[in-house]
């Protein structure tokens, strides 16, 4: 009796230092987020917050078996809405690491520190993982070891990896911006040319055959997982092409000045002619002339060159797109080069409208909401879908069809079924559960809730 008492007071001691450390864990970092606030991309967590009421929309479905194909990833070749919302979030997460280093580092932070902080991140992340897919599917079937959360996690240790190797070599931020957009771009490359030399069709891709191969019945109910181990390292594109995008955001002012240039305007002057229009030619095109075309770029303040800068990007992404479409199909489960360009296109035009809207007018009627469910993402998803699990348990005698239903299926059978019909009823009760979980969700704001990873 006397040794069972002293194992529990160890337990006890255990768990009372454990919290203690997350106590002060947390209370550390909501100090170093007071104290840097100013750093927050305040866009950057409203788009975070959309993406999160996607999530709530997709996981709120009425009627499983009558879910619109916008709110299902698509089997092989194509895209859904469905099917961007993970690849925004990398792409999210990928613009959050620059700050975030940024934050830690003008603390005092050791970059050794930092490693130790974002392991414990992922780590979190995949644990987390493994409960989702117990939550999100059957359990009794099957576990899925590969998910969302664990591509996260995967792509979030190297892309921060690799960004602080960058920083270790003392390459600025403006380089840094090229640099990971180009290794971005030869990832997508690099495992788009292996998709289509891996078999076109799904069930002989190597994509598909590798899962099947390692973790057999542990994977997605799917024939192509979209969160597969190849595709797990095929988005490590997207991570790399969001720190790009965080970069930009986080450009510092150049000091730099416009370069004046006087063109000798011959024809104006002296009046129409061959050798005259070939001077005025010559004037434009040369050097100096160039040069003081390109430096009108440092005319404009910080926030503006950062719009043009994002404006350009996106430009380029979409002209990618274009050209790699014709050879290579647009497929989300592999993350091929014009998947990835298109969804870059996006986001990043996306981008510019929130930061015009939030950071730069700073437009608050609404942002702050939105931010705040941004912030909480991952409390927001778990809660949602806890909530969700614990309803479809509870059954309900349909007066339709004389069966018991869970809860979901019964108020959509019975009360929207015979006015939306079969094709809208799923989507009108996921629009009204959301706009109940938003309206609940208010208590973030009110109550300064923050609970992220």
């Amino acid at each position: 009796m006397e040794d069972k008492i002293t194992f529990n007071d160890k337990v006890r001691y255990q768990l009372r230092r454990l919290y203690e450390v997350m106590r002060s864990s947390v209370i550390e970092k909501k100090n170093i987020d007071r104290k840097f606030h100013y750093m927050r991309v305040r866009s950057i967590d409203v788009l975070r917050g959309i993406l999160t009421i996607l999530v709530i929309m997709i996981i709120s479905q009425g009627l499983e078996n009558s879910v619109s194909k916008s709110f299902i990833i698509s089997e092989w070749n194509g895209v859904t809405l469905a099917g961007v919302v993970l690849p925004f979030f990398i792409l999210i997460m990928g613009a959050s690491i620059p700050f975030y280093i940024k934050k830690y580092h003008e603390n005092g932070s050791k970059l050794s520190s930092i490693i130790k902080k974002s392991l414990i991140r992922v780590l979190l992340l995949l644990l987390l993982g493994l409960i989702f897919s117990v939550l999100f599917l059957e359990s009794d079937k099957y576990v899925r070891v590969t998910g969302p959360f664990q591509l996260l996690a995967i792509n979030y240790i190297i892309s921060i990896l690799a960004y602080m190797m960058f920083l270790k070599l003392r390459i600025k931020n403006n380089v840094i911006t090229y640099v990971f957009a180009i290794i971005g771009l030869l990832i997508a490359m690099m495992f788009s040319v292996i998709f289509i030399n891996g078999g076109r069709e799904a069930a002989t891709n190597i994509f598909v055959r590798t899962d099947i191969s390692l973790i057999g019945g542990y994977k997605s109910i799917s024939l192509a997982d979209p969160e597969g181990i190849m595709a797990i390292f095929s988005s490590i594109s997207l991570g790399f092409f969001g720190i790009s995008f965080g970069c930009i955001l986080n450009k510092k002012h150049i000091e730099k000045k416009y370069v004046g240039y006087r063109r000798p305007m011959k024809i104006r002057n002296d009046g129409f002619s061959k050798e005259n229009l070939l001077v005025d030619i010559k004037s434009w095109i040369n050097y100096r002339s160039i040069k003081s075309l390109l430096s009108n770029y440092y005319r404009f303040n910080n926030e503006a060159k950062k719009v043009i800068h994002l404006l350009l990007f996106s430009l380029i992404y979409l002209m990618l797109f274009f050209v790699t479409k014709y050879w290579i199909p647009v497929n989300r489960n592999v993350f091929s080069i014009s998947f990835v360009m298109i969804a870059c296109f996006y986001f990043s035009m996306l981008l510019v409208v929130a930061y015009v809207v939030c950071d730069i007018v700073k437009l608050r009627f609404g942002a702050n909401y939105l931010g705040n469910i941004g912030k909480n993402a991952i409390l927001v998803i778990f809660t949602v879908q806890i909530v969700h699990k614990l309803l479809s348990m509870i059954k309900i005698k349909s007066i339709f069809t004389g069966t018991w239903l869970p809860f979901n299926n019964w108020f959509t059978t019975d009360f929207i079924l015979p006015i939306f019909g079969t094709e809208f009823s799923s989507t009108v009760y996921s629009v009204l559960i959301t706009v109940i979980w938003v309206l609940l969700f208010n208590l973030l704001d009110r109550y300064d809730v923050k609970v992220n990873l």
